[in-house]
């Protein structure tokens, strides 16, 4: 049966709608579409009547819009969607349409909206929101990188060191800390020139990158010839194993340096660390008291005549 829209004012306001809209019965074919509508499927506003969808439109906008009946005799609302129909993204509305004194749905409206340059525009944004990001995040490891030698610089440790407290006094794990001084190398700089000892540091850094291994630590080059490394979820003998580990790669780099005390470059290691992290005092507190420990440590390693390592007690 050919629905027809009652009157002619009526049937102009429809037409001249803005948003595409047509009216479906229970098979899915047209009852009315106005201009809009037809400008979307290339033909004229009265070339729907008793024809399907299929005609028109392809097999699985049909299927759903059947089911859509389904689902207004069930009750159930009908939320928006997207289709992309004749190269075009549209935002479906679907609203049900009953005969004067019938509550049963008998035909549905659907209006489309072409949002094809609002998707255009969405997925332009979200191109540029992930350039940004990623522009944020090469700045941040820029900031965070020590340009010699490629490791985390001081800022970026700080910052580590104290997220990493904060998540092991959480979790009770322990944490460590390990200080590595290069023994006696004003002296190698002076003899040999600052590329040398550039490139004496690079090395350095790569044999202590070599001896950190889990993905969780953090090597970092804290200033001039010393380098600091922060050892999460581990105990002091867990750290004073990293710290020897990293004193056998250095050694095994056999840099000449006759003013050292083994005419190589060596370094001397201090180890601090804490089993409980106490929770009344600041994540900030406890990295500088860490450090100040493993510093202590580190001096009386080099006291002790340089290329040692010694862990931190309360008595130092």
């Amino acid at each position: 049966m050919i629905y027809r829209l009652p009157t002619d004012e009526l049937r102009q306001v429809f037409l001249s709608l803005p948003v595409s809209v047509c009216l479906l019965d229970r098979e899915a074919r047209y009852i009315a579409a106005n201009r809009r509508y037809a400008d979307l499927c290339d033909t004229a506003p009265d070339g729907f009547f008793g024809k399907s969808m299929l005609d028109f439109c392809p097999a699985d906008i049909v299927a759903k819009a059947r089911q859509d009946f389904d689902l207004f005799d069930s009750g159930q609302a009908i939320p928006d969607r997207e289709i992309v129909f004749a190269g075009r993204t549209l935002l479906v509305a679907v609203n049900p349409v009953a005969r004067d004194g019938d509550t049963s749905v008998s035909a549905i409206a659907v209006a489309l909206t072409d949002i094809s340059k609002q998707k255009k525009l969405e997925t332009a944004l979200a191109v540029a929101n992930d350039n940004l990001f990623a522009a944020y995040n090469e700045i941040r490891i820029f900031a965070e990188t020590d340009a010699l030698t490629r490791l985390v610089n001081r800022y970026g440790l700080e910052k580590f060191f104290e997220r990493e407290i904060r998540r092991c006094r959480r979790e009770l794990h322990p944490i460590a800390v390990v200080i590595v001084d290069v023994d006696c190398f004003k002296p190698y700089n002076d003899r040999h020139g600052h590329i040398a000892g550039d490139k004496s540091l690079k090395a350095i850094a790569g044999a202590i990158e070599s001896a950190v291994r889990r993905p969780g630590d953090c090597a970092a080059r804290y200033g001039g010839d010393e380098f600091v490394v922060v050892l999460p979820n581990t105990t002091l003998a867990g750290a004073e194993h990293v710290g020897r580990t990293v004193q056998r790669a250095v050694a095994d780099l056999a840099i000449r340096h006759s003013d050292g005390p083994l005419s190589r470059l060596t370094v001397s290691i201090g180890v601090a660390g804490l089993t409980a992290i106490p929770r009344d005092i600041p994540p900030i507190s406890i990295r500088d008291c860490l450090l100040r420990s493993a510093d202590k440590a580190l001096y009386a390693a080099k006291d002790a005549g340089r290329n040692g390592l010694v862990v931190w007690t309360d008595k130092l």
